[in-house]
């Protein structure tokens, strides 16, 4: 009879799978269930924070949102030198 696993251990199944790691930083994988996931270790040093999962929606409408701020403020400041309030 085989049984049932958990979510949460599918969720580190997912995590520990290299495939789910794209170039070591990026992680993507729609079987696991949570938006954020810890950092890998890297080079042997434990990383501290977390990471999003690329593969739900929240975590990316999270770094469209950190990327469209960073691309508003950097087209505020070249608006800004351009009409010379900046020197």
């Amino acid at each position: 009879m085989s049984q049932k696993k958990s979510q949460q251990e599918i969720d580190v199944e997912e995590w520990m799978n290299p495939a789910n790691w794209k170039w070591l930083v990026f992680y993507y994988s729609k079987k696991d269930s949570r938006a954020w996931v810890p950092k890998q270790a890297m080079f042997g040093r434990k990383r501290s924070g977390g990471t999003p999962n690329l593969a739900k929606k929240p975590a990316r409408v999270y770094l469209l949102t950190i990327l469209g701020i960073g691309l508003l403020l950097l087209f505020v400041v070249m608006y800004l030198e351009k009409t010379g309030v900046m020197p």
